[in-house]
């Protein structure tokens, strides 16, 4: 009987070569774990970012806010909405501080003010035919010259000052340092008339206006337009 033959020992057989880009991805470091709810929240965390970014400045309870949303509602179907005119006057662009400027000797604030209380008819029959500065670069403003202005003596103390000031701040463009003190005289002034009970306007004038606004203006420590002469 012939004998049986010694098995051949199997030679394992060689592993196929890895790949340089499987081979990497290997040694590469795992991500830990903690990361995923990370990279998934991160979309959320830009848009909420963003939006913060581009939230208008001040506080929602003050009067920029406050005037802005006055202006929408009784201002914008004459004078636009970004303030361009219409049936209304041209405000943007600094053009309604052409009219009611912030510094020299007319006083602005006290002219604009004025002048939303108590529209082309009051204006002229309390002030005559003219109103604003006799600056303008295209002469005085006339009433009457440019529509009907409806006056707008229904808006309280804080209403018609707060869009009085959004105007004279969004399309007038005044400067940062004008607009804080145009700010803190409106706020002394608001305050001023709440505390004598005044609730309603009672057809100003721009001087019994620049005579109130000075003393606010007095009160926290100057700065802004001087009255009128």
């Amino acid at each position: 009987m012939p004998a049986t033959p010694a098995p051949v020992p199997e030679v394992p057989a060689e592993p196929e070569p890895v790949a340089p880009y499987v081979e990497a991805a290997m040694a590469r470091k795992r991500m830990p774990v903690w990361i995923i709810p990370v990279l998934l929240f991160l979309p959320l965390w830009a848009i909420y970012y963003v939006g913060y970014l581009e939230r208008p400045g001040g506080e929602p309870e003050g009067l920029l806010f406050e005037g802005g949303e006055i202006y929408a509602a009784q201002c914008a179907s004459c004078h636009g909405a970004g303030g361009g005119g219409g049936s209304g006057r041209q405000l943007n662009g600094g053009e309604v501080l052409l009219t009611f400027p912030a510094e020299g000797g007319y006083d602005g604030l006290a002219g604009h003010m004025a002048w939303v209380i108590n529209g082309t008819d009051g204006t002229r029959a309390n002030e005559g035919s003219a109103y604003g500065s006799p600056d303008h670069p295209d002469g005085q403003r006339q009433t009457g010259g440019f529509g009907n202005m409806s006056g707008f003596a229904n808006l309280n103390i804080e209403e018609l000052s707060a869009v009085v000031y959004y105007e004279r701040v969004t399309h007038g463009q005044l400067d940062a340092e004008t607009a804080e003190t145009e700010l803190r005289v409106l706020e002394e002034f608001i305050e001023h008339r709440e505390e004598e009970g005044i609730t309603e306007w009672a057809g100003e004038t721009v001087a019994d206006l620049s005579t109130e606004l000075d003393a606010a203006r007095a009160a926290v420590g100057g700065g802004g337009e001087a009255a009128a002469g």
